[in-house]
């Protein structure tokens, strides 16, 4: 398949995950027990930068954006922690759909969106499965050392490696991954790679 193919395919994916956005007539409350999280927590992670990426990094970070794109229905390429040039390809597509800031980087514009479009429209939870939950997981092995099956089942275990991140993080304890468990987690760095 040519790549004008492609980006034309994935152009049309994107811009019908943002009508799928805009039109949902209310976003539900936030998850992660926010009643139960300090303004003083929330503040810190809301502050904390975002990681950003280009052609050449590797990362669990990459990879979790390639699984965020395959869940809009976007084809990232190999779903892998390798920034290549059809992610870059993908993401200039993605970020023009969604009115974005256009380098074809993963730059905060473009982590803000998948925080809003993501985790501000459903919240993760016990019982729920798909490419988002393999990214929970992967993400959860790499920077806690929670030693979860990346099978894409939101299950006890994943249930309770979230519980521990939050506790790390300050949020208020509930198990469900939302958008300041997703901005926690992303904007984390410093473990062991």
């Amino acid at each position: 398949m040519s790549t004008t193919i492609r980006r034309s395919a994935s152009l049309l994916a994107a811009t019908a995950l943002a009508t799928v956005t805009a039109l949902a007539t209310a976003p539900p409350a936030l998850a992660d027990d926010l009643d139960q999280t300090s303004p003083e927590t929330l503040a810190a992670i809301e502050s904390q930068v975002w990681p950003e990426y280009t052609v050449g990094d590797v990362d669990i970070d990459v990879y979790a954006a390639k699984m965020l794109l395959t869940y809009g229905e976007i084809n990232p390429g190999e779903l892998d922690p390798e920034f290549d040039q059809e992610l870059h390809d993908t993401l200039v597509t993605y970020q023009e759909a969604f009115g974005l800031h256009d380098d074809g980087d993963l730059n905060p514009d473009t982590w803000e969106n998948f925080q809003e479009s993501v985790f501000g429209q459903h919240q993760f939870h016990r019982g729920d499965r798909g490419p988002v939950v393999t990214m929970i997981q992967r993400e959860l092995n790499a920077k806690f050392d929670a030693g979860l099956a990346a099978d894409g089942v939101y299950g006890p275990r994943t249930e309770q490696a979230v519980r521990e991140a939050q506790e790390f993080f300050g949020i208020g304890v509930d198990g469900v991954f939302g958008p300041v468990s997703f901005h926690a987690v992303i904007s984390y760095q410093d473990y062991a790679r």
